[in-house]
């Protein structure tokens, strides 16, 4: 008969194996990674290495091994191309499902407001997806994605530059304080990208203009600030 503290021992170290087989399975687990947004986050062509690039490499650089898919599509707004369809593009509803969802991502980045609060006919007049719309559809997407145990990361559209008139920028800021609120809604990750511009360029005599050369997309410096802050969030998962 084997004694009782001899049992002990077996089990303790039994659970000691387990709980080992465990973490080593975890950190050869693979993230999924999807980027999921419009021309700021698509590959462009001025651009030697978008945020989802960096992500893929910082991520390998500390081990982690993780796969990350760019679903962003330049003039891509969050709604149908049946909502807006000045842009021919398959729009943020239209593909989800098969860009975001079918992937089974860990990890989901959304970058939308860009598009959708553009003003095409001018000052005053309406954006391409109205506030409420633009606010239903990201939160459409966050329960979707956390329904599949994905986890969110919601970033708000960086800010535009001096190139484009103020009533622009006026209006995108509506989109990039309702990210804030969605995010606290859904207790979901949260990058203000808009601040993360600012903050970085403050002593910068060019000011938000030193990141956004053409006034609406990001410079290689600019995808570094979006993908250094992604990452932090990531690899704080994975510890």
């Amino acid at each position: 008969m084997i004694p009782k503290k001899l049992k002990i021992i077996f089990a303790v170290l039994i659970l000691s194996t387990l709980y080992t087989s465990y973490a080593v399975a975890q950190s050869d687990k693979e993230l999924i990674i999807v980027t999921f947004g419009n021309s700021t986050t698509a590959p462009r062509k001025n651009i030697e290495k978008v945020y989802a690039v960096r992500i893929h490499e910082m991520l390998d650089q500390a081990g982690i091994k993780n796969k990350v898919i760019n679903s962003g599509v330049s003039s891509s707004h969050s709604g149908s191309i049946k909502d807006n369809s000045f842009a021919k593009v398959v729009h943020g509803m239209d593909r989800f499902q098969t860009a975001v969802l079918d992937n089974h991502p860990d990890w989901v980045t959304l970058n939308f407001g860009l598009n959708d609060a553009y003003q095409d006919k001018g000052m005053g007049t309406e954006s391409r997806i109205p506030l409420e719309k633009f606010i239903e559809n990201i939160s459409y997407f966050i329960t979707k994605i956390k329904s599949q145990n994905g986890k969110v990361i919601l970033l708000t559209p960086n800010p535009v530059g001096s190139k484009l008139d103020r009533f622009r920028y006026e209006r995108l800021t509506l989109y990039r304080k309702a990210a804030k609120k969605i995010a606290k809604k859904y207790h979901v990750e949260f990058i203000d990208s808009w601040k993360l511009f600012y903050r970085y360029t403050r002593k910068d005599p060019k000011g938000i203009d030193s990141l956004l050369p053409d006034g609406t997309h990001p410079n290689d410096a600019g995808h570094k600030l979006i993908a250094d802050a992604i990452v932090k969030i990531v690899k704080k998962s994975v510890k």
